[in-house]
């Protein structure tokens, strides 16, 4: 609560003006506040052998509210025994103002006897504690229900469904000479069953005195007593004028407004503030002009020009585009006979006929499409550049169907068995789209993170699986049981941005596999390798070598693969030469080392019974082979000529004997 000495002037938050705010007329000095309560209010307490508190739900300017249990009651058999305890703060017991205006609210509010203005039961006190016994109500405010339809509003039917309700409300008040003086949104209630209640009846001119950071200092406590909201109240509130009808019509434009559009109509400035600026409401996107018109009139700054009444307003709302088009038209017809002014007239005419049709259009594509399976209305709603305003009432109002459908898909792709796993990536699909349309939904929520866990819980299977596979190096394709290619396959289906890392333990089973394929010449096994390390190793830094190098060999390890296989099958083959350099210069790069290295006539016969096991696998005019036994020839001949010297004479002619051997070969 603000309190405001309406001879200065203070400047005005967004969030002060939606305050409620006081103007004190200075009188006599009001003496000390002192307190001497018996007992502080807390939960649990039994206030007059009768009211249990049970639960503090809400505090006013001097007044804290409970909810409660009437024991009478309950006792009785009332089904409904559930009451609302308004309890006057401690600070404010002493001062006869307070209780005073706590009395004048009750009695105020006894008179209002309607189905839409909160009822009050009784007014008590019990051990200087003062309360006012109220019915309790079970639903949320006005100012929640406008914050829960951002950022579009209601629609026109909603919202006029619920300012008929507050409109019957302040009409009642006015023909018994009441004014609210303080209509704001957080002073509307809305139950479970969508019937509206008014509160803080009897309070709109007197002054709940509280403190508040944003207030000038009080002056006097015993002073007559007015209250406003800034963003709510006319200019003539603000201005200190007593409170009249139009006042309340005011703030009923703005909160009409606000239901409409979920914004202020001036940007929560103060009335006077937003006339001295200029401001100018924008007209709502879903009423037409005629409407437009009446909620502008009753917007106006002036009294004067706010020639009109909250009963005028609701019959505009809720009256027929083609009721007043009817009536222009006529008043047009015969009010002007010239002809040239007759056919402006009918240029005037034509434009509302065509904003009927299109009125009229719009209901009917509305209709339609609220009979509309939900599949037609996510169609309508994805052909809709900007989500309109018809759109957003069909997704509410079919919201269960909606999310049912989206269920529905969901299940049947958990159901499909054209796979091991479900296709996750086009259930997210589907559940985003849903959470797009009800992000609000707990439902969706649930759904999607049960989602998450499974396809979470089926990459662990998967990859554990493709991690056996790998360790017990199984590179091979299989037709018939898992492999690497299928596993990761699998993996990419369920989610494509997963990464593969490879870990110690199935890098080094890789590159163990990979140099004993090299050293055997194992193509088959070589190629099965490089399309593995092509596809989950190389982004290890300790396989990436070994998959460049399989890089540099594949198109001579499928060359050889291929001959192999021929030749396995019986066929007759043609050996392919230059392949088989590539394949086997690793293989015969040892041996020539390894001769090199030789210096006794058993390390050169280790190297000759190797090359031995190439005859057949390569022909006896493969370069590296001829090479190398060129090589082995000149080696023998060396070192015979060394044995013959140190009069090894049988030594030296075998070796001798073996290089005419070599180059026999050779020559043949």
């Amino acid at each position: 609560m603000t309190v405001q000495d309406p001879a200065s002037v203070q400047e005005t938050t967004a969030d002060d003006a939606d305050k409620t705010r006081y103007a004190v007329k200075a009188t006599k000095q009001q003496s000390p506040i002192t307190t001497s309560l018996k007992a502080d209010v807390v939960d649990g307490m039994l206030i007059k052998q009768r009211y249990l508190l049970e639960s503090k739900i809400g505090s006013g300017g001097m007044s804290d509210i409970y909810r409660a249990t009437d024991t009478f009651l309950q006792k009785a058999g009332v089904a409904d025994y559930t009451v609302a305890i308004k309890v006057l703060q401690p600070q404010y017991v002493n001062q006869p103002e307070a209780l005073q205006l706590l009395l004048q609210e009750a009695h105020k509010t006894q008179q209002l006897s309607h189905p839409n203005i909160v009822r009050v039961f009784d007014v008590d006190s019990d051990q200087q504690h003062h309360f006012i016994v109220m019915e309790f109500l079970d639903g949320e405010s006005l100012e929640q229900v406008i914050k829960r339809y951002k950022p579009k509003g209601l629609p026109l039917k909603s919202a006029c469904n619920l300012l008929q309700q507050i409109a019957d409300a302040l009409n009642f008040a006015h023909q018994i000479g009441i004014v609210h003086a303080d209509l704001k949104p957080a002073n509307i209630m809305v139950n479970r069953a969508g019937v509206v209640k008014v509160l803080d009846f009897g309070v709109s001119q007197t002054l709940q005195l509280n403190h508040d950071i944003y207030a000038a200092e009080q002056q006097s406590q015993t002073a007559p007593l007015s209250g406003y909201t800034p963003a709510y109240a006319s200019p003539q509130l603000l201005a200190g004028n007593t409170p009249c009808v139009a006042d309340d019509l005011f703030s009923f434009a703005c909160l009409s407004y606000e239901l409409l559009t979920s914004k202020h109509p001036f940007e929560r400035l103060p009335a006077d503030k937003a006339a001295a600026q200029n401001k100018q409401a924008m007209k709502p996107a879903h009423i037409n002009l005629l409407q437009w018109q009446a909620l502008k009139r009753a917007l106006q700054f002036d009294t004067k020009l706010r020639n009109t009444s909250i009963t005028e307003l609701m019959q505009r709302f809720t009256q027929q585009l083609w009721q007043p088009v009817a009536v222009a038209a006529t008043v047009i017809m015969f009010a002007w006979g010239g002809w040239h002014y007759y056919q402006q007239q009918q240029s005037v005419v034509k434009q509302f006929e065509q904003k009927t049709a299109l009125l009229d259009a719009q209901q009917q594509q509305f209709q339609r499409l609220f009979e509309a399976s939900p599949a037609e209305v996510l169609a309508a709603v994805s052909e809709s550049p900007d989500r309109a305003i018809p759109h957003e009432a069909l997704l509410r109002l079919q919201q269960e169907r909606i999310l049912n459908h989206f269920e529905q898909q969901v299940d049947q792709l958990l159901s499909d068995r054209s796979f091991t796993y479900p296709n996750y990536p086009e259930i997210e699909r589907i559940l985003a789209q849903a959470t797009t349309l009800y992000p609000d939904s707990h439902h969706l929520a649930e759904l999607s993170n049960n989602m998450q866990r499974s396809k979470q819980t089926a990459i662990e299977v998967l990859r554990a699986r493709l991690n056996q596979l790998l360790v017990n190096q199984q590179y091979q394709a299989q037709s018939d049981a898992p492999d690497p290619f299928t596993v990761h396959a699998e993996l990419q289906r369920i989610d494509g941005r997963y990464k593969i890392i490879p870990d110690t333990a199935e890098s080094d089973a890789y590159i163990s596999a990979f140099n004993d394929a090299v050293a055997t010449n194992n193509a088959q096994a070589l190629q099965q390798l490089i399309k593995v390390g092509q596809l989950l190793f190389a982004g290890s830094e300790l396989t990436a070598p070994l998959v460049e190098q399989g890089q540099q060999l594949a198109a001579a390890v499928d060359a050889m693969t291929q001959y192999q296989q021929s030749v396995a099958a019986g066929n007759d083959a043609e050996f392919p030469y230059q392949a088989a350099e590539v394949f086997y210069q690793h293989s015969f790069s040892l041996l020539e080392n390894e001769l090199g290295a030789s210096i006794k006539a058993a390390d050169v016969d280790t190297v000759y019974d190797k090359l031995q096991q190439y005859n057949s696998l390569v022909p006896a005019d493969f370069s590296l082979h001829v090479s190398l036994r060129r090589k082995l020839a000149d080696k023998y001949l060396s070192l015979s000529g060394e044995l013959l010297q140190s009069n090894q004479v049988r030594t030296a002619e075998r070796l001798m004997r073996r290089a005419n051997e070599l180059m026999s070969s050779i020559a043949s």
